[in-house]
């Protein structure tokens, strides 16, 4: 009788932690037009905190330093997006090169086919343009799907600002609610070790973030030297969209040598400008998995690869790409909380480095 009792327990626990998971990504999944900007702008407050205690050590008063710091980070964002738009406006002049080097490489598919396989290059057309035509109405999904995207970033990077701004100015209030929480059902012996914890939490997000937008500067830098030298039309624009992709790990530098390789491969008249492409890409994946990323961010949040692709995947799966990108962050926050509480400190050996 014990043991059926002792098994209904555990089956009853487990149903209840099955419980909580579910509804806890139900309520991250469908929440994200509200989750995301807050966990965005807290990850930038931590970011920008250092910067206003020097302001305001200098005697300019809180919401003044807070008004300042995210206005002249917020400027700083638009204007490489903007760079970024107007590189890629510059980038359609070769859309005419792109459409007939695909119409060359179409011919020669088509005659390699049918030499090698006997099928008709009108069949093959006929298979291709019924393929073109499901492929234009996504197409066509999309396009207005990133239309709207464009304007939610632009809806969004608004609500981020005055969220920062108000986390910076209220920062005092936010530490003091918690440590409430932690006097009242800790107990006020652990409102020491609490103010510790959210302090580490504070100094490690924002030497990460902070880390991140380095690594993505210096990247930045050095795909557009080597892109210019090699030969790249539209260096600039290539360069920073491989470093901004590379703020995805693991996944980020491998997309963003592939977008430049593809196409050098499509403009280009020759396989040696691809080759040397996919040389300089690799090379500088390298210094960055080795050189820039563990000097500059790896000392920061010590993750494993298993957890910290198993996040990835999820992150994307309930946040798409802004999910990416933060599940990282929120990860090795979680992970300094489990490293300096007892009963959690097994959870933060899991999933370290």
């Amino acid at each position: 009788m014990k043991e059926s009792v002792k098994k209904l327990t555990v089956l009853g626990s487990f149903n209840q932690v099955l419980i909580f998971l579910v509804l806890l990504f139900a309520i991250l999944h469908f929440a994200k037009s509200f989750l995301v900007p807050i966990v965005t702008s807290g990850l930038f407050a931590m970011l920008l905190v250092p910067v206003c205690h020097r302001l305001e050590h200098w005697g300019m008063k809180r919401g003044w330093a807070a008004v300042l710091v995210v206005l002249v980070t917020m400027l700083l964002i638009v204007g490489v997006l903007y760079v970024l738009v107007k590189e890629l406006v510059g980038l359609g002049g070769d859309l005419v090169i792109i459409g007939d080097r695909v119409g060359e490489m179409l011919d020669q598919g088509y005659n390699f086919v049918s030499d090698r396989f006997n099928v008709s290059k009108l069949k093959q057309k006929e298979y291709l343009n019924k393929h073109i035509a499901q492929w234009s109405s996504s197409a066509g999904k999309m396009v207005g799907g990133a239309i709207f995207s464009t304007v939610s970033v632009l809806g969004n990077m608004l609500i981020i600002t005055i969220y920062t701004i108000l986390m910076l100015i209220y920062r005092i209030r936010i530490k003091r609610f918690v440590f409430q929480l932690v006097s009242r059902h800790a107990g006020f012996n652990e409102v020491g070790h609490a103010r510790s914890i959210v302090e580490k939490i504070t100094k490690v997000s924002s030497l990460y973030v902070g880390g991140i937008f380095l690594v993505v500067f210096i990247l930045s830098i050095i795909y557009f030297l080597g892109l210019t030298i090699i030969g790249v039309n539209n260096a600039l624009f290539f360069a920073i969209l491989a470093a901004l992709i590379n703020v995805i790990p693991y996944i980020g530098s491998v997309a963003g040598g592939a977008i430049v390789v593809l196409y050098t491969l499509v403009t280009g008249d020759t396989m040696t400008l691809p080759i040397v492409v996919a040389v300089f890409f690799t090379a500088v994946q390298q210094l960055d998995s080795y050189v820039l990323t563990p000097k500059i961010t790896g000392g920061q949040v010590k993750l494993g690869p298993l957890f910290t692709i198993m996040v990835l995947l999820l992150g994307g799966m309930v946040w798409g790409a802004a999910g990416m990108i933060l599940f990282i962050p929120l990860l090795g926050i979680f992970k300094v909380i489990f490293d300096n509480v007892d009963p959690l400190k097994p959870y933060g050996h899991l999933i370290g480095d």
